[in-house]
């Protein structure tokens, strides 16, 4: 995918997602429609994936993918999930077989990505992203991603 494609592709799902939003969608409809057009956007995306805190816990609320996967339910600071819910702080992993906080879900995962979705320093949820590719996931995508989290802050206002 060239620059201009990809670009054009981030700013569509930009606008898409805050014409939800704005359109008064409900939230499981605004959070599946958001893992299905960054799943159908970048081919590198493997598994979309929307949780939102649920007290201590980590409640899968849309995803979109091959397989569903079994951690619908993730303790706040367990794995990769847990601990971007924990810190606040987007986290990549390049190679999930190298990290040991790594719970895994698909054997063909190689690299994620977990962006929270934050309002001011509280965690309320955020968007999990495999992919089946080594270290897929730049400071682009990271961006582009922490982008859509803080659109998604904006459900329910």
């Amino acid at each position: 995918m060239g620059l201009a494609e990809k670009s054009d592709k981030i700013t569509t799902i930009l606008a898409e997602t805050k014409r939800l939003i704005k359109d008064g969608k409900e939230p499981k409809i605004v959070y599946e429609k958001v893992c299905q057009m960054l799943r159908e956007g970048f081919s590198h995306y493997s598994w979309v994936g929307i949780y939102m805190v649920d007290g201590e816990f980590l409640t899968l609320k849309a995803w979109v993918g091959d397989h569903a996967t079994e951690h619908t339910r993730i303790k706040v600071g367990d794995g990769i999930c847990g601990l971007a819910a924990e810190t606040g702080k987007t986290v990549v992993v390049p190679d999930v077989t190298k990290d040991f906080r790594y719970i895994m879900c698909f054997a063909a995962t190689m690299s994620e990505i977990v962006v929270p979705i934050k309002k001011g320093r509280t965690v309320l949820g955020e968007i999990d992203i495999d992919s089946e590719e080594l270290d897929a996931f730049d400071s682009k995508d990271e961006e582009f991603l922490e982008q859509v989290a803080d659109i998604l802050a904006n459900i329910g206002k």
